[in-house]
């Protein structure tokens, strides 16, 4: 199933993703992919207070993975734009400190990171659409989101998500 939603800031984008994260049942995979700047942290950010998350979720460019144990599911946020291969990934063991219930969100998953078997997928595509001539300013903070996932993505999940885009 695809689905699109226009944020218009990042106060929307994060609603989008506590939305998710009130939803949320894992174990789930969330891909996150997109240029830098459109707002894949600002979503994750979102994710985690919809967990239940009240620490402070920043991008993990330089720790690569970090995980957030305090809410109600496990969140595992990892960015892979420094890695170069599977192998790199299995390194890091990614997939050996998920709880089974947890979420794992990866930005910049690399066309090297598989969906896992065993774990519902939800991809999400973050882009800026094209300035507005004469409205370059208005249309700076929207963003497209584009939702991806299969039939064993959670029903919750897909409820919200279809929900958002009405």
């Amino acid at each position: 199933m695809n689905l699109r939603l226009v944020s218009g800031g990042p106060h929307v984008t994060r609603g989008i993703g506590a939305a998710l994260g009130r939803a949320a049942i894992g174990p789930l995979m969330i891909l996150l992919t997109g240029d830098y700047g459109t707002g894949k942290t600002t979503l994750v950010q979102g994710l985690a207070r919809g967990l239940g998350i009240a620490e402070p979720v920043r991008s993990p460019s330089y720790n690569i993975l970090k995980s957030y144990a305090t809410g109600r599911l496990m969140l595992v946020h990892a960015d892979l734009y420094r890695t170069r291969s599977l192998a790199d990934i299995g390194e890091l063991g990614i997939f050996e400190i998920m709880t089974p219930d947890g979420i794992l969100a990866v930005e910049w998953p690399g066309s090297y990171l598989p969906p896992a078997a065993d774990m519902p997928t939800l991809t999400v595509n973050m882009s800026m659409p094209p300035a507005v001539p004469g409205q370059e300013d208005a249309s700076a903070s929207l963003r497209r989101i584009e939702f991806n996932w299969d039939d064993n993505c959670p029903g919750a999940v897909q409820e919200v998500l279809r929900a958002l885009a009405a």
